[in-house]
């Protein structure tokens, strides 16, 4: 997936209204990504959102719930720095702050989580140098890979930070 197909894919599925916006890291790489309905990520948060809100009729029943709930999914980064040298990355991150920053200013999101812990500071500098408002929460829970633990506790996070906020 090259940049233009994944800016696509992500404008598709863009709710008018963002109310929850999850910050992940870059770009997919392996054509693994929430909107493609094939990643880790997105089973976590079907997962999660069907605990907190009921059962989905399919993944595509799924996407579009999530998408009339007004949730959606950006990047810190639009280039895929999963492979890069850990210096390279943190300069695609710093870069990625204010162009961040940006779209959350408009966009208005009453809830924020960060979906990687390795991005938090990025995604916190962002969100300060929005300057929003209305923000009521803040979460950040661990990617769903490598562990069970981190399933889990991805989930779990998302599950809380959903309740945090009166919908």
């Amino acid at each position: 997936m090259n940049e233009t197909e994944f800016l696509a894919l992500k404008q598709q599925y863009k709710p008018n209204k963002v109310e929850i916006l999850f910050i992940a890291d870059g770009m997919p790489v392996n054509n693994r990504y929430f909107y493609l309905k094939n990643s880790s990520m997105f089973r976590a948060v079907k997962d999660a959102f069907t605990q907190a809100f009921g059962d989905f009729d399919s993944n595509d029943g799924f996407l579009t719930a999530f998408q009339e709930m007004g949730a959606y999914f950006d990047s810190l980064t639009v280039e895929p720095i999963k492979y890069l040298p850990p210096k390279e990355q943190t300069i695609a991150r710093q870069k990625g702050v204010q162009p961040l920053a940006d779209r959350i200013a408009e966009m208005q999101p009453r809830l924020v989580i960060i979906s990687l812990k390795t991005i938090e500071k990025y995604a916190r500098e962002a969100i300060h140098l929005s300057g929003v408002n209305s923000i009521e929460h803040v979460a950040v829970t661990p990617f769903p890979v490598k562990s069970m633990a981190n399933v889990n506790n991805c989930i779990n996070g998302i599950i809380t930070a959903l309740k945090a906020v009166d919908w």
